[in-house]
């Protein structure tokens, strides 16, 4: 009876807990003001043409991060995604030590802000008039971290794509071993 008991109370609390968290206030402070960055793991926030993006949901990261070298080719992928799914994609090519980096259709680097709708990804890949920068301030075989910012396009229709703005970016991306 005790273990019913406290699994009543454990299921009021939750409800309750629910209820408060679903108050229809709108509240529009930052998604990062609310949400602190966590002292490890991997994560990507930003503001994706003024919009807060984060991938830190509920206290929890979604993001995921790994490095892969072939040969004298290093890759660096960080990947977030956010509570409504839209993602954010950090794929660095050659890029091993701190610094600050160009990124365009010229580099082999991108940078890309997928929606949850799909079918489409903005990104520096390939259309003209799309550059980033990513400014790498930590780096070994464990981890990368940084800031970053750029403007993209979707590849399949650069001509008539609208421009995506990505700014006040931070990341870190701890390699999965």
């Amino acid at each position: 009876m005790k273990t019913i008991t406290n699994f009543a109370k454990f299921g009021i609390l939750s409800i309750a807990l629910f209820l408060c968290s679903c108050s229809g206030d709108d509240d529009s402070t930052p998604v990062a003001a609310i949400q602190s960055i966590p002292e490890s793991g991997s994560y990507i926030t930003a503001k994706v043409d003024g919009n807060d993006f984060s991938s830190i949901i509920f206290g929890v990261t979604s993001a995921s991060a790994s490095r892969v070298v072939s040969g004298d080719l290093t890759t660096i992928t960080v990947l977030g995604a956010n509570l409504s799914a839209d993602s954010v994609l950090i794929n660095l090519t050659n890029i091993t030590a701190t610094g600050t980096y160009e990124i365009s259709p010229n580099t082999d680097s991108v940078m890309a802000f997928t929606p949850a709708s799909g079918g489409v990804s903005y990104s520096t890949g390939e259309c003209a008039g799309t550059v980033g920068t990513i400014t790498v301030t930590y780096i070994d075989n464990t981890k990368v971290e940084g800031t970053f910012s750029f403007k993209g396009k979707d590849s399949d229709t650069c001509e008539t794509s609208a421009m995506k703005t990505v700014t006040e970016g931070s990341f870190r991306g701890v390699f999965m071993q």
